[in-house]
């Protein structure tokens, strides 16, 4: 053999390479799979007859080779052998354009390691050696990544869906969130955010596994993923796959869950025990000793209320879960908690489980701001109404003003003032304040002056109210536990995995056992119990102040 491949045909088959490439490193290349394929044959024990006839016609056929494949880069991959043939029918070449389209989505699907791999040696031509200086890895581990580079690639060619089911049709949800939200509620705005934790709300899905199903390429996913894994919206139970840190409910089943225990609430005379209560202890509330007794109990209700029905849910919560605590404990690594529903494309959002298909409901906000003042110390102002039939639009801009905006740290200590003086002479700057307060309803002129028409409590009051209200409603919040526990486990249970039963336990049941919505909504529409506003867009009813 060494008669026929010497130094002298080594250096020629260089040349004669080099000759044709510019790029050095890919002449070598070839000039090597052209002495490796005459070795070939020499070992094969099939000499022709003049192997140099034959030695340089099959080099000649070797940059033939080359040069159809730099030209057609994306042809050459072991994945479209076969499919193309040298001359195609024209009809052939539709077919031939679909299956590079999806040879580059596939491309497109791997991971980063291996999609930079196929990219360096097949699109921009690098020989292995160069892609082995420039990655700082040995010339074995860039073989063994293309390797498996194509084994993937052939595997996603084959197997994977251009356009998965919610490519062009995503799923529509309805969330809401508890306690410290923060930079997961930016992340989970993104469409995209919210489709993963639908479509990882059941089994676990890979990365490609959610790009299949979603349409998109890998490389668009893993910056919202790994996010959503850092603020806790996902989690990695296994190496590469992908489970949401909570309950994903089907929304059509949450509403069925709801509806169970609205009508339970309903059937039960929740609401009005609720509000009987509230009026049982009346006196002792009335007893102590705080701003805007004089406003009407009604009026008071507002809060107090809300209060009561608060407890009701935190009384019956505790109850419930306090039975389970052991198998179940309340354990999270969390900042917030966090409950989805979602409906298919083609679903509607469906409320005939409801009577007469309506859900008779008053929503509430529950906001709370803190403010520091001179003269005060610190004060919290709470609105618990940025909701209907309360204003919500300030400028025609949702949420974006509001009673939630109309205390704040500027205006309140001249609404303590006034508190405690109706008569306090006002500035220029302190009249223009005072009139907003009055068009908003927070002031109203008498006699006596400029008269605030929002309670305030000092802290002690307020967690006495609350020692009395939460008291007067024990008994039902217990009752509240027998009536609904059981209807929403049967309905909302067969969708909770296993890993997230205590999450379910100890947030989501919560949900149920607050019944805040149907009292508020009894209170002011089915009853006395609650003043009615004249005009609920000038309205202070549902604010209050707590100071020191």
């Amino acid at each position: 053999m060494d008669n026929y491949i010497n130094d002298k045909l080594i250096e020629a088959t260089f040349l004669f390479c080099r000759k044709r490439i510019s790029d050095s490193e890919a002449a070598k290349d070839l000039a090597q799979d052209i002495l490796c394929e005459g070795i070939k044959t020499l070992r094969s024990g099939k000499e022709p007859v003049s192997f140099y006839s034959y030695y340089w016609r099959m080099a000649r056929n070797k940059y033939v080779d080359y040069i159809r494949y730099k030209r057609e880069p994306a042809l050459p991959l072991e994945v479209a052998g076969g499919v193309v043939s040298e001359n195609p029918h024209p009809s052939d070449k539709l077919v031939q354009r679909e299956e590079i389209a999806r040879l580059n989505l596939s491309l497109s699907r791997l991971s980063d390691i291996h999609r930079e791999i196929i990219i360096r040696f097949y699109l921009k031509q690098q020989p292995v050696s160069k892609i082995a200086r420039e990655l700082n890895v040995p010339v074995g581990t860039v073989k063994g990544r293309l390797f498996d580079a194509r084994k993937k690639l052939k595997e996603r060619f084959d197997t994977m869906t251009n356009t998965g089911k919610s490519a062009y049709a995503p799923y529509t949800l309805n969330w809401f969130w508890g306690y410290n939200c923060g930079k997961a509620t930016e992340i989970f705005n993104s469409k995209i955010a919210q489709q993963v934790m639908v479509l990882c709300g059941q089994n676990g899905k890979s990365l490609n596994e959610l790009a299949d199903e979603m349409g998109v390429a890998p490389v668009y996913l893993e910056q919202v993923i790994d996010e959503m894994v850092t603020e806790k919206l996902l989690f990695q139970p296994v190496k590469n796959k992908y489970l949401s840190c909570c309950c994903v409910f089907p929304q059509n089943e949450y509403i069925k869950a709801s509806a169970a225990e609205y009508i339970a609430n309903i059937e039960n005379n929740i609401p009005e025990k609720v509000c009987k209560a509230v009026y049982g202890v009346k006196d002792e509330i009335m007893s102590l000793d705080f701003y805007g007794k004089d406003l009407g109990f009604d009026y008071l209700c507002w809060e107090f209320l809300i209060r009561a029905a608060n407890f009701v849910g935190y009384i019956a919560m505790n109850y419930y879960s306090s039975k389970l605590e052991d198998k179940y404990p309340d354990e999270t690594d969390r900042k917030f908690r966090m409950t989805v529903q979602y409906l298919n494309p083609e679903e509607e959002a469906d409320y005939s489980c409801y009577p007469d298909g309506k859900w008779k409901g008053m929503n509430w906000s529950n906001l709370h701001q803190n403010f520091k003042t001179a003269s005060h110390g610190t004060v919290t102002y709470v609105n618990d109404f940025e909701q209907e039939p309360f204003p919500h639009k300030f400028n025609g801009e949702l949420l974006n003003g509001g009673r939630d905006y109309w205390i704040n740290g500027n205006n309140i200590s001249l609404l303590l003032d006034l508190a405690e003086d109706p008569k306090k002479p006002l500035n220029k700057y302190e009249e223009e304040i005072a009139a907003d307060f009055v068009k908003n309803g927070i002031l109203t002129k008498t006699d006596k002056g400029l008269k605030v028409m929002i309670p305030i409590f000092p802290t002690e009051v307020s967690h006495k109210i609350d020692e009395i209200i939460q008291k007067a409603v024990e008994p039902i919040a217990r009752e509240t536990v027998e009536l609904i526990a059981g209807k929403v486990e049967k309905l909302l249970l067969p969708y909770v995995r296993k890993d997230l039963m205590s999450n379910f336990i100890h947030w989501d049941m919560r949900m149920f056992f607050q019944p805040i919505n149907v009292v508020m909504y009894y209170g002011l529409y089915e009853s006395d119990h609650l003043s009615k506003p004249e005009d609920f867009e000038h309205s202070a009813a549902g604010l209050w102040l707590m100071t020191e």
